[in-house]
């Protein structure tokens, strides 16, 4: 995450706002897709993993979980490939263009995001980190030739996602070959079930992904590229700043999932990001204009105002994710689906009514209120569930 810092501070600099307005509506209309072709699996993946539950061995759900990934990326990739050559005037001409590369980016991604949940999942975290140092390092290699040789433009960015997603794939396989992953059998029922665990959840998810995320087009579509790069690059630093609580979450979910005091360390964790995260999200606020210098050079300081609201959806977001591990133990995917519909239909009317009228701000504005009551309702959900109180957080035991 650290490195991402780095490599996209290099990505704006060289793009410029316009570039990277088009570069934000290309990576969305991926994420679209990868979501919406995803079932929600990831998910489904973290509640399967459950030994004491599912005692298929590790190596047929791995089996499972790969082939399920590459049915759901292909057709994902036809999606993708079907909608824009049916509606091109719904996406940019650059997206038109590069439209077989995003292809291949979609796919590969798609299947990276998957087995890095399963490493997770069965609690190899520190694999997990040896690939994501792995895949930082290249990247930093590939965007800072490109950088220094001033060869990095549009095309070379795409290029720059596809050849280090695929380079984790082959990193993957290797591994997974060298530990005998690949003897294990597909498991039709399992497979089922995660599809129909995760097609419980998948409405929410595709909400949560609305809120967070699909704003980028409506300011494309209302206000064009450049307005966009700028939204973009407020949106992916608040974003890329949450690695500590995110990663922090990573460890969180076989913690929860394989243990018996699952909500006292819910509780806990709440309490450790509410304050300390809270903390380095006042102090972030204050030095927004010398982040977003170092971030993006003075061509992004218009992104100031927006950078800021956004850091306060950056404090609740990760809040909320520190729950998901509980409901995803329980296997609550319905509440949890009812809970980011209703997310995501707030953020879209609030999307739609402040972004004609304050471009970025009004998306920062929309963001922010439906992260902090997507907290608010996480919080009566996991007291809901659990039958305990949800505020025991707001508590600080002072020695």
């Amino acid at each position: 995450m650290t490195s991402g810092l780095l490599t996209a501070s290099l990505v704006n600099r060289a793009l410029g706002p316009a570039g990277r307005g088009v570069y934000a509506e290309m990576q969305t209309w991926i994420g679209l897709f990868m979501i919406l072709f995803g079932m929600s699996v990831d998910s489904a993946i973290y509640h399967y993993a459950n030994r004491s539950i599912y005692g298929e061995d590790d190596n047929s759900k791995f089996i499972t979980v790969l082939y399920l990934t590459l049915a759901q990326s292909l057709i994902g990739g036809m999606g993708l490939a079907l909608f824009v050559r049916i509606d091109p005037s719904q996406v940019s001409s650059q997206t038109t263009q590069f439209l077989p590369y995003l292809i291949i980016l979609l796919i590969s991604s798609m299947i990276t995001a998957n087995l890095t949940v399963f490493i997770q999942a069965l609690g190899k975290i520190k694999f997990s980190a040896v690939i994501g140092v792995m895949q930082a390092g290249v990247s930093v290699l590939i965007i800072g030739y490109g950088y220094l040789t001033e060869a990095l433009d549009l095309f070379y960015a795409v290029w720059c996602l596809i050849s280090v997603q695929t380079i984790t794939v082959a990193l993957f396989a290797l591994t997974f070959l060298k530990r005998g992953l690949n003897h294990g059998h597909f498991c039709w029922n399992v497979a089922k079930s995660m599809i129909k665990s995760g097609g419980k959840q998948h409405i929410g998810t595709i909400a949560s992904f609305v809120y967070t995320k699909i704003n980028q087009l409506i300011i494309f579509k209302y206000w064009g590229d450049s307005e966009t790069g700028i939204f973009a690059v407020a949106l992916s630093a608040a974003f890329y700043l949450m690695f500590v609580p995110m990663a922090f979450q990573t460890v969180l979910y076989p913690r929860v999932i394989h243990a018996t005091d699952d909500h006292e360390v819910t509780i806990r964790s709440l309490r450790f990001g509410f304050y300390g995260w809270g903390c380095v999200v006042a102090l972030i606020i204050v030095f927004a204009e010398p982040i977003l210098l170092i971030y993006g050079g003075r061509e992004f300081l218009r992104a100031v105002t927006p950078f800021r609201i956004l850091m306060i959806a950056a404090w609740f977001l990760p809040l909320s994710s520190l729950i998901a591990p509980y409901c995803v133990k329980i296997g609550a995917f319905y509440a949890m689906t009812a809970t980011a519909l209703i997310l995501g239909l707030i953020s879209v009317m609030l999307n739609f009514l402040l972004i004609p009228k304050f471009s970025a701000t009004g998306a920062a504005l929309a963001t922010a209120a439906t992260c902090a009551l997507g907290f608010c309702l996480s919080l009566f959900l996991l007291g809901y569930l659990s039958k305990k109180s949800s505020l025991g957080f707001i508590r600080v035991r002072i020695p």
